[in-house]
């Protein structure tokens, strides 16, 4: 279009910026980061970043390599890479991760799913802790009383 011939988009510069007055709608599909100063709604696809700003309201299904959250976001999130929801973040979405950090102050509302993890097991096997393993190997094990002695031992107590 306009006689340009299209280039790919470094992975690494911001291709979309929807700036802080702007109120958009829509569904969009990119290669570069996409940031959000302002209000989006609908579904984002990008091979690479979203980054949601301080002042950025979302409420979409986003899905990326990696996404930073500063403002609210609604909807889906799958992340093939990382979710970062940042101090001032809120997040209210399911999600589907491969790395995930929250910030102190930062809040997820919602499902987290991490992707490449195994099924949960069954049951687990429990080692036993040093503190026991360190007990076991002051002391020996104690020896249960035989009917005899309890006896003897109360019997004691009632001579009193």
């Amino acid at each position: 279009m306009f006689g340009r011939e299209k280039r790919p988009v470094p992975l690494d510069r911001v291709e979309v910026s929807v700036g802080p007055t702007a109120n958009m709608h829509g569904d969009l599909v990119c290669d570069g980061i996409v940031k959000i100063d302002g209000v989006y709604r609908g579904s984002i696809k990008t091979v690479s970043n979203v980054i949601i700003s301080e002042k950025g309201r979302v409420d979409a299904e986003i899905e990326a390599q990696n996404v930073s959250v500063s403002g609210q976001a609604k909807g889906s999130i799958l992340a093939n890479g990382r979710l970062e929801i940042l101090s001032t973040g809120r997040v209210w979405a399911d999600v589907t991760v491969s790395s995930f950090l929250l910030d102190d102050g930062g809040k997820l509302h919602g499902g987290l799913k991490m992707i490449g993890t195994e099924p949960e097991p069954e049951s687990f096997d429990v080692p036993p802790s040093p503190r026991d393993q360190a007990q076991g190997d002051e002391e020996e094990p104690a020896q249960e009383p035989s009917s005899e002695e309890e006896s003897v031992e109360v019997e004691a107590g009632d001579t009193e």
